[in-house]
């Protein structure tokens, strides 16, 4: 691993945890063990680091999402999968992270935006494919689909008001995700989720 990549490693670490106003150049110097001008002269500011941190974690979302749709069985099996992956992405992820890159970097988080479409569009496919196999209700628009359980998940994460009424935050998102699948399933659907739902069981 080279001085960048290690970088971009610990910086996405930190930005993860604990949101990019309380991260400092130092304290990312200080993480990879290197001085501050050799950080400097790898990224010249803050903005150009944060910018390829987020850069490098969408590349590697997009790569899981093509390996994820491109080995699974079928459809709902490619969702329980990408659903897998988001829920362990919201679970390391401050609410700092998101909101200080709005207010903060917007062109920055534009760019994220654009990325969100790419997953949206990619869930719209994997829906189509589906309505084809007969497992989802053809009179769903796909794409509309993707976007709502999109912006659920992610309002979800961003307003964690669960425990108010005595909700764990990860119940909350299971609930939200089988609720979605099968309400966009025909009857030949529910008989897929059921089974992976008992596989998924049988693997805790």
């Amino acid at each position: 691993m080279d001085t960048k990549e290690r970088i971009v490693n610990e910086c996405s670490r930190m930005l993860m945890s604990i949101g990019p106003t309380s991260m400092t150049m130092d304290d990312v110097a200080r993480a990879c063990g290197i001085s501050k001008r050799t950080l400097y002269e790898t990224f010249p500011d803050k903005r150009t680091l944060i910018g390829e941190c987020i850069h490098n974690e969408h590349e590697k979302k997009n790569a899981a999402m093509k390996e994820i749709f491109s080995t699974s069985s079928n459809c709902f099996e490619a969702m329980y999968r990408v659903y897998q992956r988001a829920r362990k992405m919201y679970d390391t992820t401050s609410m700092a992270f998101m909101n200080d890159i709005k207010r903060l970097y917007p062109d920055i988080f534009e760019k994220h935006v654009e990325n969100e479409r790419t997953v949206i569009n990619g869930i719209a496919s994997v829906l189509r494919q589906a309505q084809d196999e007969g497992l989802v209700i053809k009179r769903i628009n796909p794409e509309i689909a993707g976007y709502l359980f999109t912006k659920s998940m992610r309002v979800l994460h961003e307003n964690p008001n669960g425990d108010k009424y005595g909700f764990k935050q990860e119940d909350i998102f299971d609930h939200v995700f089988v609720s979605f699948l099968r309400g966009v399933a025909t009857l030949k659907g529910i008989e897929m989720i059921e089974y992976l739902e008992n596989q998924q069981q049988q693997n805790q």
